[in-house]
């Protein structure tokens, strides 16, 4: 008898080592596996399910494993579910068989009809799954948004995960899966026969469809069995002992199994391929930062536009996402990792895709002119473009070297910036302006974008009064300054402005600093109609004068009648490099030429408004009022001709 008890506690070992190598098949997809967790996991999965009914230890196996592993708890219950969901057609195909062999009696054939249509019903759920699978996404967002934003975001990683663990299943290697799945089973029947016949020479007859309906029966294999009226009601005490070892013995064994000698551990995960040199792993979800997680998800379970999402996920599939930096344009930069390095990638769809190429194109072609951002990896077709930067830990935007070194270092480089520029960009390109471009300039940048404006139902009262009220400073509002959007002004203005190839998005946060003084430039933007080195001076204006890098840190803005009123905070650093920058355009240029940039930098916060407008409309306000505020300066430095606007 003891020879029974140790073969079958060996095989349901066996069964629980096959059954480890299956669950390792679904968690190796996305990372790799953690056998020693996994195994203590399942130990205490093991031994709750023992003294509990509902299979409750599994759900202590997922959190226990889930709190360890990169993808989370919402993963590893999927995998669980995955495991248990094989198992439901197995134990149905294995009370049929003795169903159909007479065996077990009534108890048996209404287990075999029971877990038949279980079986039945979990494929009809995925059939209504797979039809109804738009109708069911809407259902989870809707379900997930009852809870707080963190019980959300969980769960819709477990919906998400629930979803993927199915679908890449193609993704497994289905010969090696079926090969667990086979020989884990057969290890459980051999160890249920050798307990069947322990426990019938410990003086309870049972037989292997006995055993077999004790643990998957109504009992469900906790031990119940072992209570009055229980299977061994009335049996010896040494047919309890033997069961308790059953139960008992594997869990401290799998316990022992993880605090083996590392170098035996290690022996058996070579031996067995625990991980592969070389092996890939895709990510469950490319974003790190939880509320980037959040935002895709609503997307996702929203149904908001599915071949953008659908598209992300293909283009992001190797890589960790650590911080999305995108601002004010459609195009998506991001902070990303794979296992080799370090990077950013940007990228755009459809009409914006487009736009990007031509970003990229411009990049290629000034590389020889310009210190410019390093292109490790480009991609471009008609859907989408995307191109991916080096990442390099010592550079920084110039708002942020700005704010942790003196203005002075700023300011030098501002200058080696806006001398490099003019030497190796704006003078070699330089063409004569050309009026129909000044025209379409002024018809599109400035009258459609005014249009914009006046057709803005949410700015309509504060579009209507005189003056606005901004911050407890009185401003004239944009129908006061109209001479100052006069067509013949501006041809007049324009047309004296020099002409060439230019950056065409010159903020701050675009020239990226080095702490030993060097710089490198990123992001230009192409198709301004009028190609003029003042629309570069316009952007540099709109951060230093207008304030942009501060105004979207600044999360929310009051409007009341014609009043807007918002915590607005500049620094005195930033100020500082303002006055540099005018007293370096007055040496450069005539006042009547300062007075274009200026009007430029008016111009850049008008194609800013329709935007902000559609993306950010709670916001718009602050950003008319910024317009409105470099308007009224610009006019009043060509009221004065003054050549400090500030």
């Amino acid at each position: 008898m003891a020879l029974l008890i140790l073969l079958s506690i060996a095989l349901v070992l066996a069964g629980h080592a096959f059954r480890l190598l299956r669950w390792e098949q679904f968690v190796r997809i996305y990372e790799r596996p953690q056998r020693g967790v996994m195994l203590r996991g399942m130990a205490g999965g093991y031994a709750v399910n023992t003294l509990l009914p509902l299979h409750l230890g599994d759900v202590l196996r997922a959190v226990y494993v889930g709190r360890r592993m990169k993808t989370g708890v919402g993963f590893a219950l999927a995998t669980v579910i995955m495991d248990r969901f094989l198992d439901v057609w197995f134990v149905a195909l294995g009370f049929a068989a003795f169903a159909l062999l007479g065996q077990g009696g009534a108890a048996v054939q209404g287990a075999a009809a029971l877990y038949l249509a279980f079986a039945v019903a979990l494929a009809a759920a995925l059939v209504v799954v797979v039809v109804l699978r738009d109708a069911i996404k809407r259902a989870c967002l809707a379900v997930c948004g009852i809870f707080n934003e963190t019980l959300k975001l969980d769960g819709m990683v477990f919906c998400w995960s629930l979803i993927n663990t199915f679908k890449d299943l193609r993704r497994v290697d289905l010969l090696r899966l079926a090969a667990n799945t086979a020989v884990m089973w057969a290890a459980y029947l051999g160890s249920y026969a050798a307990l069947a016949a322990a426990l019938t020479g410990a003086g309870r007859p049972m037989a292997l469809v006995d055993v077999f309906g004790m643990l998957f029966g109504q009992t469900a294999g906790d031990l119940r069995v072992a209570l009055p009226g229980g299977v061994l009601d009335g049996a010896p005490a040494a047919a309890y002992a033997v069961l308790l070892a059953w139960f008992l013995a594997p869990i401290l064994a799998m316990w022992l199994a993880t605090r083996l000698p590392a170098r035996v551990r290690g022996a058996v995960n070579q031996a067995t391929a625990a991980a592969p040199a070389g092996e890939s792993y895709l990510n469950l979800l490319p974003q790190a930062d939880p509320q980037d997680r959040a935002a895709f998800l609503s997307q996702y379970f929203g149904l908001q536009n599915k071949t953008w999402v659908d598209r992300f996920l293909q283009m992001n599939q190797g890589i960790t996402i650590l911080q999305d930096f995108s601002a004010g344009s459609n195009a998506t930069t991001m902070l990303c990792m794979d296992k080799n390095t370090t990077f950013y990638r940007k990228y755009a769809f459809g009409a914006d895709g487009q736009k990007l190429a031509e970003q990229l194109h411009w990049l290629r072609a000034q590389q020889a002119r310009l210190p410019l951002c390093e292109i490790l990896r480009t991609g471009e077709d008609d859907a989408c473009c995307w191109y991916d930067m080096a990442y390099d830990p010592q550079a920084v935007g110039m708002f942020r070297y700005l704010h942790s070194h003196p203005v002075a270092q700023s300011a030098a480089v501002l200058h080696a910036v806006l001398d490099t520029l003019e030497q190796n960009l704006y003078r070699p390109t330089a063409l004569p302006a050309d009026p129909d471009a000044v025209e379409r300039y002024i018809a599109q940048k400035v009258d459609g974008n005014l249009q914009k404006l006046r057709d803005a139902r949410s700015l309509h009262e504060l579009l209507a009064a005189p003056t606005l009220w901004i911050n407890g400073t009185q401003y004239q509002n944009l129908h006061q300054l109209a001479w100052l959007f006069d067509h013949d002004r501006l041809r007049a203005l324009f047309a004296r402005d020099p002409v060439g190839t230019i950056h065409g998005d010159l903020t701050i946060e675009n020239i990226i600093c080095r702490n030993d003084g060097s710089w490198y430039l990123i992001d230009p933007n192409t198709g301004n109609l009028h190609e003029s080195p003042f629309l570069d001076y316009g952007k540099l204006l709109q951060s230093l004068h207008g304030g942009y890098e501060f105004m979207m840190m600044t999360p929310r803005v009051s409007v009341q009648g014609g009043r807007i009123d918002f915590a607005l905070t500049r620094s005195a650093a930033y100020d500082a490099l303002l006055a540099d920058l005018m007293a370096e355009l007055g040496r450069r240029y005539a006042p009547e030429q300062v007075d274009s940039i200026l009007m430029h930098e008016v111009v850049h916060w008008l194609r800013l408004m329709p935007y902000k407008l559609a993306r950010d409309r709670k916001r718009a306000p602050m950003f008319y009022a910024g317009l409105v505020m470099v308007a009224n300066d610009a006019a009043a430095h060509a009221a004065r001709g003054k050549e400090d606007p500030c």
